[in-house]
């Protein structure tokens, strides 16, 4: 299994040699008729109440525009997205779009990847919760230093904490998003992942840097099992599968039988906008408290900055964009192939996505899907283009450093219209709001919103965009 969002973290950080650029797509039309030919229109149903928990209703009663979400269905339909299995969208606690592809139902399991982190995440929080782990800062070598081989660990393992495992601050020489996971697949060879896990070397101190280490999270889950005396699958099937009426969860398990909390689960999308949901509203479920508020709160903070930029919480992944002039924060679950839990509290919203792109650059097509169709149905506010003139333009022009990864942006100009190329898509078009502020749409990951400063001479100096949940700085080359 590679899990995550790990082909996302290499494509931001443009290593595209990596990258299988055609995806393991499903044979056939998203939908086909019974006359045998593929259905390329769409009709918006009601969502059925299953007696699952989730209560329905529709678009309209909850103030979305239907036209962006019958826009955004015809695309999938003719392929312009590619292999997405099913998208769900909660709105106000309500399910109100539910539709599925390629021959998938609400009653089919699908893989989700490292998605299954963010409920590993909510577990950790319980076993807190009710005690069996004191609290974060709770020593993962007090609990395991009888399994320390006679070579003796680093010392540094001594200073590992839970709270540095859930924010993949380890300090293990391990970075799945840096060698192709290679530490992951090695895990895999091993017949004995928790030993793995424990005998990784280090290389930094622990809580000083970011690295996504999934093999890591066996500890997690030998953890909560040690101290609540209970196996993973069971402990959460007594603490938040059944409170929430999930009844059907598939684990993936280590040759030692170990549940994994870092991926390879499978469960409903239905399942998976209920867990959302939870999380959502402060981990109370049907007006029972499932996880401490107190938990989902800490779960959501910005505790280390990933690779790409994005912040990462306790398993969770962060990030903010502007929509309408609207500043949107997120934080989400994200699994290989474009398996999401995407949660916006200032929108009420929780969006599920899952898809089959494994391993391939089409896995982020979800954000173009909620930033460019989702999100604006909810705030429907066409954008306005102003008229600025020819020479601030051309002082616009050039080429900008991104001051995290050095890559290059290049601003030109084709008459009366500026253009932007970034490293993974081409000849974008930038509309100026105002004077310094422009905006486009990617083709793959939806809109973009550019800012451009002045320097000291007046000139243009930096340049900030945000795109794909994410902020990007950049300097003006001279």
């Amino acid at each position: 299994m590679i899990s995550s969002i790990h082909k996302t973290t290499i494509f931001f950080s443009f290593i595209f040699s990596f990258f299988l650029f055609t995806a393991t797509f499903a044979h056939g039309a998203p939908r086909i008729r019974s006359n045998g030919q593929p259905q390329l229109e769409y009709s918006y149903q009601l969502p059925k109440k299953i007696g699952d928990g989730l209560e329905i209703s529709s678009l309209y009663k909850e103030g979305i525009d239907p036209a962006k979400i019958d826009d955004l269905m015809l695309a999938i339909l003719a392929e312009e997205y590619r292999n997405i299995h099913s998208v769900l969208l909660v709105k106000n606690g309500y399910l109100v779009l539910e539709e599925y592809f390629y021959g998938y139902n609400r009653k089919k399991l699908h893989q989700i990847r490292s998605a299954t982190k963010s409920i590993g995440s909510v577990l950790t929080g319980i076993a807190i919760d009710h005690g069996f782990i004191k609290d974060t800062s709770e020593s993962i070598y007090r609990h395991f230093k009888l399994h320390e081989p006679k070579e003796k660990w680093d010392d540094r393992v001594k200073n590992i904490t839970l709270k540095s495992l859930i924010t993949m601050t380890s300090g293990y020489d391990c970075d799945d998003h840096e060698s192709d996971f290679k530490c992951e697949r090695n895990m895999n060879k091993s017949n004995d992942w928790f030993r793995y896990a424990l005998d990784l070397p280090m290389a930094y101190n622990p809580g000083e840097h970011w690295a996504y280490n999934s093999s890591s999270l066996i500890l997690v889950g030998e953890l909560i099992s040690k101290t609540s005396g209970m196996t993973i699958p069971d402990f959460a099937n007594k603490y938040l599968f059944e409170p929430l009426g999930i009844k059907i969860f598939q684990w993936g398990f280590s040759p030692k039988g170990r549940a994994w909390l870092a991926g390879n689960a499978k469960m409903t999308p239905r399942d998976m906008a209920k867990f959302g949901y939870l999380i959502l509203n402060k981990g109370i479920w049907d007006k029972k408290q499932i996880v401490s508020q107190e938990w989902v709160e800490a779960s959501i903070e910005k505790h280390a900055v990933s690779r790409v930029g994005w912040g990462y919480g306790y398993l969770w992944w962060l990030g903010e964009t502007i929509i309408n002039n609207k500043l949107i924060k997120a934080f989400w679950a994200a699994g290989n192939g474009g398996n999401y839990i995407f949660i916006l509290p200032s929108l009420n919203v929780v969006t599920v996505f899952t898809g089959g792109n494994y391993g391939t650059i089409l896995e982020v097509q979800c954000f173009s899907m909620l930033i460019n169709y989702l999100i604006p149905s909810i705030l429907p506010s066409p954008k306005k283009i102003i008229q600025i003139d020819g020479s601030l333009m051309d002082n616009y022009v050039g080429e900008y450093r991104n001051i995290r990864d050095e890559n290059i942006y290049s601003v030109f100009r084709e008459g009366d219209n500026l253009y932007i190329n970034i490293p993974y898509e081409k000849n974008i078009k930038i509309s100026p709001e105002t004077q310094n502020q422009f905006y486009g749409t990617s083709n793959l990951l939806g809109d973009l919103l550019i800012h451009f400063s002045k320097s000291e001479n007046g000139s243009a100096g930096n340049m900030n965009i945000q795109i794909a949940l994410m902020k990007i700085q950049t300097i003006k080359i001279e």
